[in-house]
Order: structure tokens, then sequence, then C-alpha cells
């Protein structure tokens, strides 16, 4: 399949916006070789497009971040859904209705059980069947897991500031270096 304009222009906001970095018009016409004002055309109607979907956010005049396209719903929403209209799943289940990797099934599955939703218990064929006993409507999240993500991403986030800082301290070092003349021996 041949890639499309807006195929190349995402794949570079999803380039140049990686961990949240903000990008310009400019910058991406400068990787797409658009030099002239009348060849930018599509460029800003694809950008318009993706901002109207929400791929990417306007942060202000020509300055984007890039924000993901919308996926379908997640894997746990999928297994969710399963569970409720099955009241019983295996994990084969979740694998084969909610395109689950096992390992993933059965961690959620057990957090669900710790949560007081489902119980186990084993089939005669030596697999484990979970069985709904409690219907809270809305899906358990594993707030542990969402917690330790959280501190990970604000450890990310403080680690790339101070990397920013670095950078433009370097830059202003090697600005006041070749500032200073050079002596004629």
């Amino acid at each position: 399949m041949r890639e499309t304009f807006a195929d190349k222009v995402r794949k570079l906001c999803r380039e140049l916006g990686a961990a949240g970095r903000e990008f310009g018009t400019d910058e991406l016409a400068e990787r797409l070789d658009m030099v002239f004002a009348q060849h930018k055309k599509p460029l800003y109607k694809a950008l318009h497009d993706f901002e109207k979907c929400g791929e990417i956010q306007r942060v202000r005049r020509g300055v984007y971040r890039y924000k993901g396209k919308n996926k379908p719903p997640e894997t746990q929403e999928r297994m969710w859904r399963i569970l409720r209209a099955r009241r019983k799943v295996t994990v084969t289940d979740l694998q084969e209705l909610a395109g689950a990797d096992a390992n993933y099934a059965r961690e959620w599955l057990r957090m669900l059980g710790r949560n007081g939703v489902v119980k186990k218990a084993a089939t005669t064929d030596g697999a484990f069947v979970f069985r709904m006993v409690s219907d809270p409507v809305v899906m358990p999240r594993n707030e542990k897991k969402a917690e330790r993500l959280r501190r990970i991403r604000e450890k990310k986030k403080i680690a790339l500031e101070m990397t920013d800082r670095l950078y433009a301290t370097a830059l202003e070092i090697r600005m006041a270096i070749n500032s200073i003349p050079e002596e004629d021996s």
C-alpha cells in the first residue's frame, strides 16, 4: 500500500512530538521539503484534520503537540464487556474474543478476584474458569499499578525538564566560548 501525504505528516508528527515535545508547522514543512507557501496548503489541511479528530493538539498558532490516534476500546474494556455479557470466562475466552495476551488476561482476572468481582474455579479438564460474583457496573481499575505508572511518568517528566535545562545551559556555554575573540600569535 502506498503511503499517503497524510501518512507522511502523521509519521513526522509522531516523530517530532515524541515525549510530549511541541513542534511547529515550519519544522514540518522543512522536513517535507515544502519551501513556498502555496505548497504548504496540503500540510495545513492535514494538520487541521488531525486536530479535528484529536490526534494533535494546537498549543498556539503554528505549534502543536502529538496526542496519538484515537484508539478502539482498550483490551481491558473489551474483556470487561465480555465478562459482563457471559458472566463466566476463561483466559482462552478473553484471548480469542478480546484479543488479549494470556498473561495480561490472567493479571486482569487476578485483580478482579482481589476486588471481589470474580471467583476462580477449576474445571474438569484442569483449566480455570472465572465466574462473576458481583457486578459493580463500572470496571474496577488496578489502582496500585496506576499509581506506580503515575510516579514513573512524573519522574520521567522531571528528568526531561532537567535535560532541557542542561541542554540550554550547554548552548549558553557554547555561545559564550564562541564569542571569545581569538588572538593571533
